[in-house]
């Protein structure tokens, strides 16, 4: 059997080029206004089109609801003031609980006022509220038997029973899955009727 050869794309197999990048390359500081991509604006759309998660009436409702958060409530107290608020900030050990466990009664880990008001204005701190109340609605529809998204459509939108904040990605998913849907149903028909 003869011995495999080395590929070889635009230079000897020697000197293989590293697909980690090397340097650190300088952007230019652009206004507000200005568009962080250099690409058109159809072709800038399209990319954020494919982002997106594509939903469907079968998607879940818990991964509909922590769609796009990032922070851990796994993450300890101490940890999250060396992160966020710094490296000074800390609290004694009996009260360097899980994130999880602080959101639900920050007063009773911190005493100082000023502290707490800093960790409570933080937007990584409001977003590990918005994840505790979006646990408790999937907690909530997962015991009524509402996993998905047909089923919150089916038996539970129109009920009054999850937070607002819960309700209303919900039904913001519905409305684009049910658009999407009708979309489609017009293409099969070949763009006849509405």
């Amino acid at each position: 059997m003869p011995p495999k050869r080395n590929r070889v794309q635009g230079g000897n197999a020697r000197s293989r080029a590293s697909a980690v990048p090397q340097g650190v390359r300088q952007r230019r500081a652009r206004p507000e206004s200005e568009d962080v991509t250099d690409q058109p604006a159809a072709t800038h759309i399209r990319v954020e089109e494919a982002r997106q998660p594509q939903w469907t009436m079968r998607s879940s409702v818990k991964d509909i609801l922590l769609e796009g958060s990032t922070l851990s409530t796994k993450m300890r107290l101490n940890d999250f003031l060396r992160n966020y608020v710094g490296g000074r900030a800390a609290v004694v050990e009996d009260h360097n609980v899980t994130m999880q466990v602080f959101v639900r009664r920050p007063n009773a880990y911190v005493q100082d006022q000023e502290l707490l008001r800093r960790i409570l204005n933080l937007t990584e701190y409001r977003e590990l509220e918005e994840r505790k109340i979006l646990l408790e609605a999937i907690y909530k529809l997962h015991h009524e038997r509402v996993v998905s998204l047909e089923q919150w459509r089916d038996y539970y939108e129109g009920k009054d029973t999850v937070a607002p904040l819960a309700r209303r990605k919900l039904n913001g998913v519905l409305t684009q899955v049910l658009r999407e849907e009708r979309r489609e149903e017009v293409e099969r028909r070949g763009g006849r009727g509405k």
